[in-house]
């Protein structure tokens, strides 16, 4: 599985929208969500509930499968249910791992991508152990000292990041 944490801080990404812009919260329900909730349906109804207590514009929660899939990125432009909210779209914010937010760059052309995530490398996850970083990718200064990895959080914090969901 594909191991992901935040860039930001839940302050840091309201300075980047704009009271205008008109928000699609597109989160991944396969790696992201068992990245300690940073995706799946919890972290969607958490970024889009605060986001709107803020007086943003969140026209579209949208849970895709696999966010990494252009295919299914690129379906929601065609889909009658989902559209017209692509196309009217300004601002996607991705869950997903870097690959996601690189998918929805492609498939929604039209509006700005938020990058909020770092993707961390590969590992593995059970309920009763949680997520491990097993395999950092590359150019990442990670220190994992054995074979069942680090947790999500000792990843994130080696590296001044945020695990979880907004």
């Amino acid at each position: 599985m594909i191991i992901s944490v935040r860039q930001l801080d839940y302050d840091s990404l309201k300075s980047k929208l704009k009271s205008e812009d008109k928000i699609i919260v597109l989160s991944c329900n396969n790696c992201a969500k068992k990245c300690k909730g940073l995706g799946g349906r919890i972290g969607l109804a958490g970024l889009a509930d605060k986001l709107e207590a803020d007086g943003f514009n969140v026209v579209r929660r949208e849970l895709i499968g696999i966010a990494c899939s252009l295919d299914l990125n690129a379906k929601r432009t065609k889909e009658e249910a989902t559209r017209k909210f692509f196309k009217e779209a300004t601002v996607i914010i991705p869950l997903s791992c870097e690959e996601g937010e690189a998918a929805a760059e492609i498939a929604y052309p039209n509006a700005k991508v938020l990058k909020v995530t770092k993707t961390l490398g590969c590992g593995w996850g059970s309920p009763s152990v949680g997520v491990r970083l097993t395999t950092p990718a590359a150019g990442l200064d990670l220190e994992i000292d054995g074979p069942d990895g680090i947790t999500i959080d000792e990843a994130a914090d080696q590296l001044g990041l945020l695990a979880g969901g907004f």
